[in-house]
């Protein structure tokens, strides 16, 4: 019986089994570096499109915490804790943290346990394809039972336990006015950003998993004594989970989530050739983006170098964003009355050819779902066969050449790339409901600068009119304009007519959040866990 196949599936095929059905399971992924990532030199594919860094080594593997990758941690339920260090033990802090990380190293995942659970799944779900095709028992794939958990902190919070960084020296909440940000109505866990030191996200296959990974942490660094929940209720906590069938892997207004996340050479599978149209180095990501290493700095500010504490470290931007998915039905009904394409403006595409995943066996990655290889293709934008330049996927992904010189000349494009693994808070929206009811999104993103990924692209991009052309409107999804005014955005009906539209009431509205710094597990068990200074 080859050894990737469990005990519950029989080792040959029964008899009645045509010959042209093979005997045994395909092989699955192996645990460690996917085997379809090309070599750096390799001939057959375009110089372009290949791997502009070497993988990553198994060492870092090991030690960078394990959401920070395009696929994030397995899971139908996360939390968010939120904590502050009691005044008076930074010391005590440092020293629990040092000893869990080192006494229970199983409690903060790395990118090694995540892709092998990654690979666990895939491996049960190919188990299941195979019993079914044979007519044998246990046709369905089974629910492993796994749990996640990353740490990160705030600048405050490095601060308690002796580390700085000269450009993470200020929190969301002093950016407010940037952003555009809403001043109350917040969240009450959110409204007080100092009293944030720490994030703790747990991720798991059920409620009763994500709590018990977060207790066993909880314990291991003393929570009423050492370290305290954040005030405003729900016992600092912050909760979602998946939508179910046939809405999973979508947010509250249906659109899928999770596509066009930038890849890591050595834990990321190469994707195929984009759309000719698409500019080759924001298809073809690299760690770079995404993780701090020797010589990070702001792209505008080289002075400003990461010290060497923060290497094989992320950023985090977290966002508690609440969706209005009535108003969202209604503006795409009002879209209508222009007898225009209302997908295209709210966030989808027109364009959809080819979608690349991982999930699938090796075999099918060829298959065709429509999703997420394309370009912008270069044509008159106030045409329909165009999306157009306000829909939140082109304002948020621009992906095509020109879009960042000829239109805007943002060079900053090239830096702006991050990593999306949020999850979906509330019960779905139905017809009639009572009032008062919310959902909507627990936004985090992983990036190796928070100037160059989320804020560059909220500020120069989702709230600016001018990008990615001159009068494209705000991002109708999350662009926030200043205070007291409306969010305007622009639709082309089918005549070619351009014609303003206000949206009143806002689709998404900030509930508050916060920066985070995710240190390496060498970081938790060292530099920072020393005595405070």
């Amino acid at each position: 019986m080859p050894p990737d196949v469990p005990p519950t599936v029989p080792p040959t095929v029964p008899p009645t089994v045509p010959p042209t059905v093979p005997p045994t399971i395909p092989p699955t992924i192996p645990p460690t570096i996917p085997p379809t990532i090309p070599p750096i030199t390799s001939p057959t594919a375009p110089s372009k499109y290949q791997w502009q860094y070497p993988a990553l080594t198994p060492n870092q593997l090991d030690v960078i915490q394990g959401d920070i990758w395009s696929k994030g941690f397995p899971k139908h339920n996360e939390t968010y804790y939120l904590f502050k260090i009691a005044p008076g033990n930074a010391t005590a802090f440092a020293q629990c943290l040092r000893k869990m990380v080192v006494d229970q190293p199983e409690l903060i995942s790395n990118l090694k346990s995540t892709k092998k659970a990654r690979d666990d799944i895939a491996a049960e779900k190919q188990r299941a394809k195979v019993a079914s095709k044979l007519g044998l028992p246990n046709g369905k794939p089974e629910k492993l039972h796994m749990s996640f958990a990353l740490i990160a902190f705030t600048y405050k919070g490095l601060n308690m336990v002796g580390k700085t960084d000269p450009a993470f020296f200020k929190g969301m909440k002093s950016d407010g006015d940037a952003l555009n940000d809403a001043k109350t109505g917040l969240d009450p866990l959110l409204a007080n950003a100092n009293e944030i030191h720490g994030l703790i996200k747990v991720a798991g296959c059920s409620t009763g998993s994500v709590n018990g990974r977060l207790e066993k942490l909880q314990a291991a660094l003393q929570r009423g004594t050492v370290i305290q929940d954040v005030p405003g209720g729900a016992e600092g906590r912050l909760d979602g989970a998946t939508r179910e069938e046939p809405f999973r892997g979508k947010e509250h207004f249906g659109f899928e989530d999770g596509i066009s996340q930038p890849l890591m050479n050595g834990i990321d599978d190469t994707p195929p050739v984009p759309d000719p149209g698409a500019l080759a180095e924001f298809n073809m990501d690299t760690e770079q983006s995404i993780l701090v290493v020797t010589g990070t700095t702001r792209h505008e500010n080289s002075s400003a170098r990461r010290p060497d504490w923060m290497h094989d470290g992320s950023f985090l931007v977290f966002r508690k964003l609440e969706q209005d998915v009535g108003a969202f039905r209604q503006l795409k009904a009002s879209f209508a009355t222009y007898q225009c394409e209302s997908a295209a403006h709210m966030g989808a595409p027109l364009t959809l050819p080819a979608y690349y995943t991982t999930d699938a066996p090796p075999a099918d990655h060829e298959k065709v779902k429509a999703m997420n290889n394309f370009g912008y293709v270069k044509v008159d934008d106030d045409k329909l066969a165009a999306c157009p330049f306000a829909a939140h996927i082109r304002k948020t992904n621009p992906r095509r050449f020109g879009e960042w010189d000829a239109n805007s000349g943002d060079q900053g494009l090239k830096f702006a790339k991050m990593v999306r693994c949020g999850i979906a808070y509330g019960t779905d929206y139905t017809e009639g409901e009572p009032a008062g009811l919310q959902r909507g999104l627990l936004f985090a993103c992983y990036q190796a600068c928070i100037e160059d990924g989320f804020r560059h692209m909220q500020l120069a991009w989702s709230n600016k009119n001018s990008f990615p052309g001159s009068k494209s409107g705000l991002d109708p999804i999350v662009g926030q304009a200043p205070a007291g005014e409306a969010v305007k955005t622009f639709v082309t009906d089918k005549k070619g007519n351009k014609k303003e539209v206000l949206i009143t009431a806002p689709l998404v509205t900030f509930k508050g959040g916060e920066y985070f710094f995710v240190p390496s597990i060498t970081a938790l068990k060292g530099v920072l866990t020393e005595a405070p200074l």
